[in-house]
């Protein structure tokens, strides 16, 4: 993302004629667009909030720095000391932090005064207003200079940053590759990154290499990867300044074994890290407990889970589905939740094959477990569960046409993917916990076992086959089902609410439900968490349909 911020202020400085305006400066600026839209283009865990505020902090971060450089150019002399610009930051970076504590953006729901959040946040500002107060950003240059005199110094300076950002992303990289849900990055991604630091700093390692050439006995002395700070020349005696730039000047010899130190550290970082990210690790895989004595009353239907949406939405809904290749011949049925509409007149107006009225208890989580437990012996082959008012419609009918097959699906979230927990202590980013460790009690009950790893689902919208739902007892599934209904139980009522808001017809108990299909239908694989892309980003370079799903195994 950094490479952005380059581009964005080479970009500005190109247009107001700070930098050069030759046909290769545009070249290669136009060739490091390509590089940040290429990686970008090719990364598959984009998200749209972070997609816009990262890239849209990057645009403003090179547009800061390249009006700072103009306003040096142009008012030298007037530039604010630099503990006032670290000022600025760490103010900015309050406000930021009390808009998003008190507005609770962008949570669904977490408790902002949590002690785990609050360290968090304060070890976050510490070590950001620490790095600026210390010495400014370590991965973009904040500070400018137009003295003709240290454009050896700012190339140097510029190659450095470069290098500060290959490092952090080899570090970073490896971390990653190492963690629960692994990172991953395709050749092509790569090389895009490659392409991006070559236009962001190519010309200066040129020419910081050409300089220590030609001048490698002068004053200048050699080029190091990371520079010192030259001290200014007096104005009124150039022969003092001079003087006192050679007498400042580090010694070459050791200039030189540092920058091939920190070459050698970098080169050793990258290849841990592409030997990490390529590499093949191996989860401990537990085999699904699989009903294949089941004869299955037919091949497909689709469960729709229907309060008081409009029948014309639902109707287009079953349309666009209904004229997948891959759906022709699926069965669709309504979970009717509205008890003042006519099934009737829904089943007319959605061109739909069933409609149930249920009392609207448990939202989507009781409805595909109703229909689970009181259709157990007349299950279809495949069941599509659904919410009459899909999420992310936009990006779900793409993913789901590439990824469902009619006779291979086993398991396939349709919503958000690649959300990962520790089962003794499931929780995620949106400030939901598994306070009461059902996860681990129900998968010791779905096959007996313990697993360090749980893949989340979300958004309540997902297929599974006959075979995966009937593997395990039908009493998980009664019981879920009991804790929904019954207004007596214990996720309707203290110490499990704590002081929190619940309905029978909006469960606290539902945040848990919607994250737990993956644990009851067997499909909590590490590969399926890491592999599958997010519902924007679509694909997976060099992947496969078997990226976001489980597959039935005989």
């Amino acid at each position: 993302m950094t490479t952005i911020a380059f581009f964005a202020g080479d970009l500005i400085l190109h247009v107001f004629g700070y930098t050069s305006r030759s046909t290769m400066d545009a070249l290669r600026l136009g060739l490091l667009l390509l590089a940040c839209a290429g990686t970008l283009f090719v990364e598959y865990r984009l998200m749209v909030p972070s997609l816009i505020t990262s890239i849209l902090a990057m645009l403003l971060l090179g547009l800061a720095n390249a009006l700072k450089k103009l306003s040096a150019k142009h008012y030298p002399g007037s530039a604010p000391a630099k503990s006032t610009d670290a000022g600025w930051f760490v103010g900015a970076g309050v406000l930021i932090a009390a808009f998003c504590a008190i507005s609770g953006w962008p949570d669904e729901h977490r408790n902002p005064l949590g002690r785990d959040s609050w360290l968090l946040r304060a070890l976050n500002a510490f070590s950001t207003g620490s790095a600026l107060l210390i010495g400014g950003s370590v991965l973009f240059p904040l500070e400018p200079s137009d003295d003709d005199s240290l454009y050896h110094y700012a190339d140097s300076q510029r190659v450095s940053h470069v290098f500060t950002q290959l490092a952090m992303t080899a570090i970073t990289g490896c971390f990653t590759t190492l963690s629960l849900r692994r990172s991953y990055s395709s050749w092509y991604q790569l090389c895009f990154y490659f392409l991006a630091v070559l236009c962001v700093c190519g010309h200066e390692v040129y020419g910081s290499s050409w300089r220590q050439a030609r001048h490698s006995k002068g004053p200048l002395g050699s080029y190091d990867m990371v520079p010192c700070s030259p001290r200014a020349r007096p104005e009124d005696n150039e022969e003092a300044g001079e003087a006192e730039m050679r007498t400042s000047r580090p010694d070459p010899q050791r200039h030189g074994l540092r920058s091939s130190f920190n070459s050698l550290v970098l080169v050793i970082l990258w290849t841990a890290y592409l030997s990490f990210n390529f590499g093949q690790r191996q989860y401990p895989r537990i085999e699904p407990r699989l009903d294949l004595g089941y004869q299955p009353n037919g091949p497909l239907e689709v469960v729709i889970s229907m309060y008081k949406e409009r029948t014309e939405d639902v109707a287009s809904l079953i349309s666009r589905l209904h004229s997948m290749p891959e759906l022709s011949q699926a069965l669709f049925t309504i979970y009717l939740r509205d008890s003042e509409a006519d099934e009737e007149r829904v089943m007319q107006e959605t061109n739909s094959h069933n409609v149930v009225k249920i009392p609207n208890v448990g939202r989507e989580a009781e409805t595909y477990l109703n229909h689970i437990v009181n259709r157990w012996d007349n299950l279809a082959e495949r069941t599509i569960f659904l919410q009459a008012d899909v999420h992310n419609p936009r990006e779900f009918y793409p993913f789901f046409e590439r990824y469902f097959r009619a006779n291979q699906t086993g398991f396939l979230n349709l919503g958000w993917a690649g959300n990962v927990c520790n089962s003794d202590d499931c929780g995620d980013r949106h400030g939901w916990q598994d306070e009461t460790s059902l996860f681990p009690q129900i998968q010791s009950r779905v096959d007996h076992s313990a697993r360090d790893g749980v893949l989340l689902s979300y958004k309540g919208q997902f297929v599974a086959t006959a075979a995966r739902i009937r593997g395990i007892d039908k009493a998980i599934y009664d019981d879920l089902w009991k804790l929904l209904v019954d207004e007596h139980s214990w996720a309707h009522n203290e110490p499990y609410l704590k002081g929190r808001e619940d309905e029978m017809s909006k469960p606290w108990f539902g945040y848990t439900m919607e994250r737990i299909w993956n644990v009851l239908f067997q499909c909590s694989d590490m590969d399926v968490a890491w592999k599958c892309p997010t519902l924007l980003s679509g694909w997976r370079p060099g992947g496969s349909i078997a990226d976001c799903q489980c597959f039935d195994t005989v």
